[in-house]
């Protein structure tokens, strides 16, 4: 029997000495010189309506192509190539656009990842109030990124290239972010994922300065529990990481520069989502966010919208279009007809009918071959029957030798 509480206090030192070890690390080579602002905010803007939609609680959710920003480890937890466009209302007009991308390779995932956040050009006046031009503003980073599972944990890390424009001065400065992931499996009262427990940590935007400002430097602390296949809660702990001050003043106060992220989600065979989020210590509170997944020939697309309240700055609001290019489409007919074999097959399983638990969640897994944990589940009752085949053997050996 696995032990979860020595289990679990091994993965949390674990994550607190590679935590410790890069919070020295900042502090010692990045903070000297810092005057507690950053340059290129844009890179603080969360990307995908999905995350958005969760309180960008986000750092240790897995299969999701926008680990890209979240946490590079989580990318090697995908399973199929995914590209994602992103489009985003903000504020006086302002918009932000991403393209993300991720390919298997070499035994893990390599994401790409490009962001535009932009202001429609305005006049330029001077000081006599007379138009003497316009102005133009864009900010534009891109992301190449990796992730890779060890086995008993994920790694990952990016790399990127940060270009502003404002007017008539240009800026370029390089990042990079790194991140780890350790999933374990966690009770539940439900049928949840094997691996139902998620633990994420991620350093983002450590790099060269933008003109004489640090970079919005964040260290981003995860937890994600899926307490069924239909129903997960995350939980993000967001620390700046700009000066030094930054690394260890929250611990005496719940300040500006520590935010705590929550969010919940909610689906109906996969096809159906809602969540919602809560953003504490942010200029934002709630959030709200609602999905719809669907496939077509060899190709999954899901399309997300979100709702963000932005404090005084009004509401923004987010939609996202995702691909996926899977084996094997799985419509909704083949959904519901997988979930009514796996339920007969739990019920012949309760009445001790090996055989017909077998032949019913087959049945399921090739209506759908990723419903839940049916491939476990068959596996367990073919190492059953067959011990009890040779059990039986045993048995007759027995009464022939007497």
């Amino acid at each position: 029997m696995i032990n979860y509480k020595k289990y679990i206090l091994y993965t949390l030192s674990l994550l607190l000495l590679i935590l410790f070890i890069i919070i020295n690390a900042i502090n010692t080579i990045f903070a000297a010189g810092s005057g507690g602002t950053s340059g290129a905010d844009f890179l603080e803007i969360g990307v995908g309506s999905r995350p958005l939609g969760m309180g960008e609680a986000f750092t240790a959710e897995v299969n999701d192509i926008n680990a890209i920003y979240y946490n590079p480890a989580g990318l090697a937890t995908l399973k199929f190539p995914v590209m994602s466009i992103m489009h985003q209302e903000l504020i006086l007009d302002s918009r932000f656009e991403n393209i993300s991308l991720a390919l298997p390779l070499y035994g893990g995932f390599f994401g790409f990842s490009t962001s535009v956040f932009w202001v429609p050009p305005f006049d330029k006046i001077d000081i006599n109030g007379n138009k003497v031009g316009t102005v133009t503003f864009y900010n534009v980073s891109g992301i190449l990124s990796y992730g890779y599972s060890l086995g008993f944990m994920e790694i990952g890390g990016s790399f990127k290239y940060i270009y502003q424009k404002i007017d008539t001065l240009q800026l370029h400065s390089v990042a990079f972010d790194v991140g780890i992931l350790k999933r374990i499996t966690m009770y539940s009262p439900f049928d949840a994922p094997i691996k139902n427990l998620s633990f994420g940590l991620s350093v983002q935007n450590i790099g060269t300065n933008a003109n004489d400002d640090s970079l919005p430097r964040l260290i981003r602390g995860g937890v994600s529990y899926k307490m069924s296949h239909f129903f997960g809660i995350n939980v993000d702990f967001i620390e700046n990481a700009i000066n030094s001050s930054d690394l260890y003043d929250f611990t005496s106060g719940f300040n500006e520069s520590f935010r705590v992220n929550t969010g919940i989600e909610l689906n109906y065979l996969d096809i159906l989502f809602f969540r919602t989020g809560y953003r504490f210590n942010d200029a934002g509170t709630y959030t709200f966010g609602m999905g719809f997944n669907y496939a077509i020939k060899n190709v999954a697309f899901v399309i997300d919208a979100s709702y963000q309240d932005a404090g005084v700055f009004g509401p923004i609001y987010s939609f996202t279009v995702t691909f996926k290019l899977i084996p094997r489409v799985i419509t909704i007919e083949d959904k519901l007809k997988a979930e009514a074999h796996y339920q007969r097959g739990i019920k012949y399983f309760i009445t001790d009918d090996i055989d017909g638990a077998l032949e019913e969640f087959k049945k399921a897994s090739d209506y759908d071959p990723y419903h839940k944990n049916v491939d476990k589940k068959i596996k367990d009752l073919e190492e059953l029957k067959e011990l009890k085949r040779q059990n039986e053997l045993l048995e007759k050996e027995q009464k022939t030798v007497q």
